[in-house]
């Protein structure tokens, strides 16, 4: 048989989480062996997936929103996850956000330094005052979530896509994990589209998730706030380690990027 080995985090938890969800039919993978202690980090195998990688097509992206809402739906019963952490920025650690961030724009994308700046600064400034509390004392509903659902991490069969990358699993509000799936689904492809959904295709993926969950009246009223969070949490994140790693310098990933820094996010809308 063949298997891919991964470092994973929380991997007793997060064997019971993929088993559960395996055992009740969810295309994900599920542990071979281990977890094997090697130093200071857990080593698990788990079994090679064959198929293809997302081909941006409507049947994909609709086969995405499925599998979210078919997981956010099972996502009641706690498996032993780790609770999700709420960040407890200080000025020193907001001001290095917001420093990273024009590092990257002023290397990278110098024309739009100062309508980046102009918008997230502000934002990143009260991030601890204003959209933290509105999303984190809101008593949202909270399930088993993978907060790393992104089209690079499903594998396309016959039977439809298969979870392949579980490892980031949380229990955390399922609105913070849409969130972030609708702003990163298309981060890290190594091919098109280079940008984040379109309208079109954020319907698609919206009525395919809302085919298997009811969003509360709080979580619809919060959903601007849950997009602006993960934008600010996530997205600033992924800018500013693009320039680290080098993602502003491959042409696909830099559109993608710049697209995630001048998103609006009023565009996706719950209905």
């Amino acid at each position: 048989m063949a298997v891919a080995v991964k470092r994973t985090h929380s991997a007793e938890a997060m064997g019971r989480w993929v088993r559960s969800l395996a055992e009740g039919g969810f295309p994900v993978v599920s542990p071979v062996v281990g977890p094997y202690r090697i130093g200071e980090d857990d080593w698990v195998a788990y079994p090679w997936v064959e198929g293809r990688a997302y081909d941006g097509s409507a049947a994909d992206i609709r086969a995405a929103g499925d599998l979210l809402g078919r997981l956010h739906a099972a996502g009641d019963a706690a498996a032993g996850l780790a609770g999700f952490e709420w960040p407890d920025h200080d000025e020193e650690s907001v001001e290095e956000d917001v420093t990273g961030l024009d590092k990257v724009l002023a290397a990278y994308r110098p024309g739009l330094r100062r309508e980046v700046l102009g918008r997230f600064e502000p934002l990143l400034r009260s991030f601890m005052t204003t959209t933290l509390p509105a999303i984190r004392d809101a008593g949202l509903p909270v399930a088993d979530v993978s907060m790393d659902y992104k089209a690079v991490n499903l594998v396309y069969g016959e039977a439809g896509p298969v979870l392949v990358d579980p490892d980031n699993g949380e229990r955390a509000p399922r609105l913070l994990d849409l969130a972030l799936a609708v702003l990163l689904f298309h981060n890290d492809l190594p091919g098109r589209p280079g940008r984040l959904f379109d309208e079109t295709e954020w319907v698609i993926f919206r009525d395919a998730y809302l085919g298997h969950v009811s969003l509360t009246a709080r979580e619809e009223r919060l959903w601007p706030a849950a997009l602006t969070y993960m934008l600010l949490e996530w997205g600033v994140w992924t800018a500013i380690n693009g320039g680290e790693v080098g993602d502003w310098d491959d042409p696909r990933q830099a559109d993608f990027l710049t697209g995630l820094l001048t998103v609006d996010v009023s565009a996706f809308k719950l209905g």
